[in-house]
């Protein structure tokens, strides 16, 4: 991970697009060849960014994911300001739209289709050892090959096997936060959800899916 200034920073910013910004300043933006930059703020004094930079974070588990066959941004660049106490990586974005997007546009019998096939995509993470905290259907892409992939992929941890039938249903959790995802995965099109996730992880851990989701729905 290569040092530069604030003011190299702000070179590298000019005339990009701000996509996502908060109250700290520039989050995410577009730069002037298309590429993405992700920022990385430390917000406090005692932080766990101290001894490992966000960005270097983001960037390893997204090269990690493409080395496991499941697509992820490509890493361009990785660097450090520490005046500015920021770091950041820059990436070649993802072409298409996350699901959530796909899913409002499609018809019943698509988004029937579609779900399953993403009940198949969460079956294969978690059978490569993909335990993804921030997973929602804001943070999965719908390729145009019609493949998905994941985005923001700094909140996450890879394992050697397997994720356990605990950090499934953990994991299931995190998926099942927003009304609108819910309404999907666990009502409208649940069983083709099952179906999928049974493609790729087996009829036992698609029966614990299940029970898992009737928990949540009570």
């Amino acid at each position: 991970m290569k040092k530069i200034t604030s003011a190299q920073l702000m070179s590298l910013l000019a005339d990009a697009t701000t996509l996502e910004q908060d109250g700290f300043g520039i989050k995410v933006a577009i730069l002037k060849d298309g590429n993405f930059m992700k920022l990385f703020r430390r917000k406090r004094l005692i932080s766990s960014s101290l001894w490992a930079l966000p960005a270097k974070r983001f960037a390893d588990n997204a090269n990690a994911l493409n080395q496991r066959g499941i697509r992820a941004p490509l890493i361009d660049e990785l660097f450090s300001v520490p005046e500015s106490k920021l770091s950041a990586v820059i990436y070649t974005p993802l072409p298409g739209e996350t699901l959530r997007q796909r899913l409002r546009g499609l018809s019943d019998a698509q988004a029937e289709e579609t779900v399953m096939r993403f009940g198949a995509f969460l079956g294969q993470l978690h059978e490569r050892g993909v335990y993804f905290r921030s997973l929602h259907l804001g943070n999965v892409i719908c390729l145009p090959d019609e493949g998905l992939a994941l985005i923001d992929v700094s909140d996450m941890h890879l394992e050697s096997s397997p994720l356990s039938a605990w950090k499934r249903r953990r994991n299931l959790q995190h998926i099942l936060r927003y009304p609108e995802d819910i309404d999907w995965l666990s009502h409208t099109h649940k069983d083709a959800w099952i179906r999928g996730y049974a493609q790729t992880s087996g009829a036992d851990n698609a029966r614990r899916l299940e029970e898992g989701i009737a928990l949540m729905s009570r």
